[in-house]
């Protein structure tokens, strides 16, 4: 709070207080009280007004103060009452009761808001777990009776059970660590479930891949680095030709990280659309280009990554081929996270 704001707010104190002053004077003037008691009085008079604002002002200044402070520290600023002490000055009380009732409000907002969003997340997991079950049924009937066209109807169930997966991480990524683990888990036995995973894709694309230098461990959640590892592999597929792909998956080492890349040899990305591959709904123009794309892989593989401690990056260059790395810390630090 600026003095010369607080002392615009006391004008009136002023004009009342010199106003009080004149009559004084001409009163003690006019029973020819001496020109040295006058001032004496006078300036008492103006002294107590001083000092009194003086108090004032120090008492709003430091509460203000350590508002401010608090306010830019803060995250959630609407808990701001639950931090500072309650000013001992009437209007500052006024305030600080405004203040708490909105910080009730504004928490009681979020319980129903968190209530809400908790509900979603319990109804699409029930969801996911009623739609696998169809699903499974007839993949298992198509597997029974191979047929050209069983062949094709199989790979767009994978297809659907895919997008169904997505959807059950996208629920869960908003408050994913209540349902991981992170442990020392083997590096290749989690990239090789998720090359048995698109086996089929691989062969009817006739690609070739490539896989050295992954028999080492990492500190991850197994469930959450097989999504991650799927949603790459699974985009590499996307857009990588008809035949002659080439994926390549091997770790490199350095004394506290191990770097897994996945790299193709698919259309590549525009180094000037590299930077927004991980925001949500970015599809680029490789995107626009297949129907199929809907921007929302990337975004958990980094929102997961995040949440797990790791580091995910892209390199590319385009009609050539795409890298993703991986960088995961190597320290049993990463179990007390």
């Amino acid at each position: 709070m600026k003095i010369s704001e607080f002392l615009r707010e006391k004008i009136y104190l002023f004009v009342f207080t010199f106003l009080c002053s004149l009559i004084i004077f001409f009163f003690l003037f006019a029973i020819r009280v001496t020109p040295s008691i006058i001032v004496i009085i006078e300036f008492l008079v103006w002294s107590i007004v001083i000092v009194v604002l003086c108090v004032e002002y120090g008492r709003r200044y430091s509460f203000y103060k350590v508002l401010d402070e608090t306010l830019a520290g803060l995250e959630h600023k609407y808990l701001i009452t639950e931090i500072i002490e309650e000013p001992q000055f009437a209007d500052g009380k006024m305030l600080f009761e405004t203040l708490r009732d909105v910080d009730k409000s504004m928490a009681d907002h979020v319980h129903i808001y968190r209530n809400i969003q908790n509900d979603y997340k319990s109804y699409i997991e029930m969801w996911v777990h009623e739609v696998k079950t169809p699903l499974a049924a007839a993949k298992l009937i198509l597997d029974n009776n191979p047929t050209t066209v069983s062949e094709s109807l199989c790979e767009e169930i994978e297809k659907i059970e895919s997008f169904v997966e997505q959807a059950l991480f996208y629920a869960r990524s908003s408050n994913p660590e209540k349902d991981y683990i992170i442990k020392k888990i083997p590096l290749q036995e989690s990239v090789n479930r998720v090359i048995r995973k698109h086996s089929k894709s691989f062969i009817y694309k006739r690609m070739r891949i490539e896989i050295k230098d992954i028999d080492t461990f990492v500190y991850s959640d197994t469930k959450w680095l097989e999504f991650i590892l799927d949603q790459i592999i699974g985009n590499a597929l996307k857009y990588m030709p008809q035949e002659n792909g080439l994926l390549q998956i091997f770790c490199e080492q350095v004394e506290n990280a191990a770097y897994l890349h996945i790299k193709d040899n698919g259309i590549g990305i525009a180094s000037h659309e590299l930077p927004r591959i991980f925001d949500k709904g970015f599809t680029g123009s490789n995107g626009r280009t297949n129907e199929k794309a809907t921007g929302i892989g990337l975004y958990l593989c980094k929102t997961l990554c995040d949440k797990l401690y790791l580091n995910i990056q892209a390199s590319s260059i385009q009609r050539e081929g795409t890298t993703i790395t991986i960088t995961f810390p190597i320290s049993k630090l990463m179990l007390l996270k």
